[in-house]
């Protein structure tokens, strides 16, 4: 039974999210296992997996209403 990547938890026990990154589309390989959303997104917040990749949004952007 796989485990939850963030708190080794069987992740079929509860509501499974699986990451996948895959360059071919295909959706074929699971890089990540988590049981639910919260250990995602702590795992996320812990890794630092999102510092620097962010949009930059103004109202005065090309495009804007």
């Amino acid at each position: 039974m796989p485990a939850c990547t963030y708190c080794d938890a069987p992740v079929e026990t509860h509501d499974p999210v699986c990451v996948c990154e895959c360059a071919d589309g295909t959706g074929s390989t699971i890089d990540a296992r988590f049981c639910n959303y919260a250990c995602l997104v702590q795992h996320v917040e812990e890794a630092g997996l999102t510092l620097g990749d962010r949009c930059e949004w103004s109202p005065d952007a090309d495009g804007c209403c």
